[in-house]
């Protein structure tokens, strides 16, 4: 009698999350990430999606936001244009169509799994649409949410209000994302940028990241949150312990804070020393049940 709804059936929900990148982008989903200019949003974006394409999938970039001799100084041309042959770089000086008639000529092909294995960015959305505008914000959250349903994974740039508290615009585009972070960036090494990632809305199982994009191959790698999260004063104590670890691995705790220059009864500095226990030293039991520091490999 109702055959026209085409009702979902059981075998529609055998289905679970699948994530680009574990715990920060889940695909099928549209995920928004939102910051004040010059935070580096675009650094970020575009070596997502040649991590995207690297991993397999197609990639539509759309890019009504950087200007031509940006992407020029940023060399896009070598290190995604030509290194993926199956990214598709669409910018506002070549096609003729407007940022929104884009989204109309992808809504119009997106039937059932259409897009599925295919990643579609925004680059931003305030190019998309009046994001102040609730009716017009409305409509574009029901296009992405369309090409959505047929298999895309869609990664939105925004910006943030002026004093970066929150995302520009009406909250219904809150209300068509399926998951949200604020971009922060933090100190970076030379030809490296690295941000921290906070979860602002999710659907799906997405925690607080941190990532790094290395500028001359936009290759883009998790880090640790922790360790991306430490005061310049942390950063510091961890680095004068690898010092001593590494001129005498195996050195007690008491002579440990001694080199450090710490006493033996250091509340603080004892702290930090168990805060940063097997994340960059352990230790073990020696004599008369002394505490013995070793260097983790991988910080050694």
């Amino acid at each position: 009698m109702f055959d026209f709804l085409n009702p979902l059936t059981l075998d529609d929900f055998n289905q679970k999350t699948d994530f680009l990148i574990d715990g920060f982008l889940p695909k099928h989903l549209i995920t928004m990430i939102y910051a004040d200019g010059g935070m580096g949003k675009s650094w970020a974006a575009m070596g997502l999606a040649k991590y995207a394409a690297k991993a397999g999938m197609d990639v539509l970039y759309l890019d009504y936001d950087n200007p031509m001799n940006v992407l020029k100084e940023r060399g896009i041309e070598s290190k995604l244009i030509a290194d993926c042959t199956n990214l598709h770089y669409s910018h506002r000086s070549k096609t003729t169509l407007q940022a929104l008639a884009m989204l109309d000529e992808l809504e119009a092909i997106a039937v059932a799994g259409r897009f599925k294995n295919t990643m579609i960015v925004l680059d931003s959305l305030r190019d998309f649409s009046d994001v102040n505008n609730d009716a017009k914000a409305m409509q574009l959250g029901e296009k992405l949410k369309n090409i959505r349903e047929a298999g895309a994974t869609i990664l939105v740039l925004h910006h943030s209000t002026k004093n970066g508290s929150n995302y520009q615009g009406s909250n219904n585009i809150r209300n068509s994302i399926d998951n949200m972070y604020q971009l922060n960036k933090i100190d970076s090494e030379e030809g490296c940028i690295r941000w921290i990632l906070t979860v602002k809305k999710e659907r799906a199982a997405i925690v607080d990241t941190a990532l790094s994009v290395q500028v001359d191959s936009l290759e883009i790698t998790q880090i640790d949150i922790q360790t991306a999260r430490l005061s310049t004063d942390d950063k510091a104590f961890i680095d004068n312990v690898k010092v001593v670890l590494t001129q005498s691995p195996g050195i007690n705790k008491t002579d440990l804070l001694g080199e450090l220059g710490y006493e033996k009864t250091d509340k603080t500095a004892r702290d930090k020393l168990d805060q940063f226990e097997d994340l960059y030293w352990k230790t073990e039991k020696g004599a008369k049940n002394a505490t013995l520091y070793h260097l983790i490999e991988c910080c050694e």
